[in-house]
């Protein structure tokens, strides 16, 4: 059944046509070849990297004597321009060698909605949190925020849209964990939701550093494949007409044009490998298109299983709800509910990482 709909799908092969493809050819082919490509026509390039000043200041807030808590602001100068971005640094007390996630999310309150700290804390792992909008609106203006340190007066068709630079500043986060003592620096991984689940797997498609990636009902241009959409579904046509600044410019020809894309999403997901990445829907969030969550997850397992690693371990047939294949290095899983940062999303993915660094 995977494998029939994958085939209406028509998807571009990970490996050219190849057969029997070795790690050394994917690394210094392939892998190239899809990293340069979703840049160019999907995401536009990353701006060069600044080393940003930093100054951390402790929150006397302790979530009842469990955890520290410091705020941590980064200031961005170049070309007489600064922007500063506050960011939030939380861990369990009197703890080393500490998981931790790098989280995107979308308002700047702690705790929130969407970050529960003491289930995070009480599960042994840090966060390290940042508002999106903090970073660069969330909008067409990019003479603003930290967009206006990069961008050119009249918007390149390859020039990053606002998707790369959020994943820059996570990035930059990560830089500064690698410099904290109480990190297990091969134990980071990033999370994010909806527009920033898209984020989180650019974040962890292109810097590697990361050992896991957590897509949140990313959807559309995130884990999604974007050929063979259901009608009801979220379609390139709608998300370039209502975000196109989220993308290059390039990205909005393949608007109702999708089986010319020289990729698709699974490409993305390709080049997380061989590291893990889980992939959350639910079941109501029809506008993602799970089923194309799932078969994205699934055709992209192919280049794990390059490395000996699992892939996908599934039932073989298309996913169901409350559903979660969260064994092999690529995880999936469908929930009851809504699109949302549910509790239960944090229970999938808290579980899932533990067993894997157990």
């Amino acid at each position: 059944m995977i494998e029939k709909e994958l085939i209406k799908r028509n998807l571009p092969s990970l490996f050219g046509g190849e057969e029997n493809v070795s790690v050394k050819r994917w690394e210094e082919v392939f892998k190239p070849k899809w990293r340069d490509l979703l840049l160019k026509e999907e995401y536009g390039y990353f701006p060069p990297i600044i080393e940003p000043k930093i100054k951390a200041e402790l929150n006397p807030e302790t979530f009842s004597g469990k955890a520290t808590w410091e705020e941590v602001t980064f200031t961005f100068e170049r070309n007489g321009k600064s922007h500063s971005v506050k960011t939030n640094l939380i861990f369990p007390k009197r703890k080393t060698n500490l998981p931790f996630f790098i989280f995107l999310n979308f308002r700047p309150s702690v705790p929130d909605k969407y970050l529960p700290i003491d289930k995070i804390i009480d599960n042994g792992f840090g966060i390290f949190s940042v508002c999106y909008k903090d970073v660069t609106d969330d909008n067409d203006d990019f003479s603003s925020g930290l967009s206006a340190l990069f961008a050119s007066e009249t918007r390149k068709d390859s020039e990053f849209g606002k998707i790369v630079i959020w994943a820059y500043m996570t990035m930059r986060m990560m830089d500064y964990l690698q410099t904290r003592p109480e990190v297990d620096k091969d134990k980071i991984g990033v999370i994010g939701h909806s527009r920033l689940g898209k984020t989180a797997l650019v974040a962890g498609a292109y810097d590697e550093r990361f050992s896991f990636v957590c897509a949140n009902d990313s959807g559309c241009s995130g884990a999604s494949l974007s050929r063979g959409r259901y009608e009801w579904s979220e379609k390139l046509t709608h998300v370039t007409k209502t975000f196109p600044f989220w993308f290059c410019r390039n990205y909005l020809k393949y608007a109702d044009n999708e089986d010319k894309l020289p990729f698709d999403q699974h490409a993305l997901l390709s080049l997380i490998a061989p590291r893990s990445v889980y992939v959350g829907g639910a079941i109501e969030d029809t506008w993602a298109d799970n089923d194309n969550q799932f078969l994205c997850c699934y055709e992209s397992s192919k280049v794990w299983k390059l490395y000996g690693k699992r892939g996908l371990v599934c039932s073989g047939g298309m996913p169901v709800e409350c559903d979660a294949f969260t064994s092999g290095e690529v995880g999936f899983f469908l929930r009851s509910g809504k699109h949302a940062l549910e509790l239960t999303d944090w229970d999938e993915y808290i579980k899932a990482i533990k067993e894997k660094f157990n």
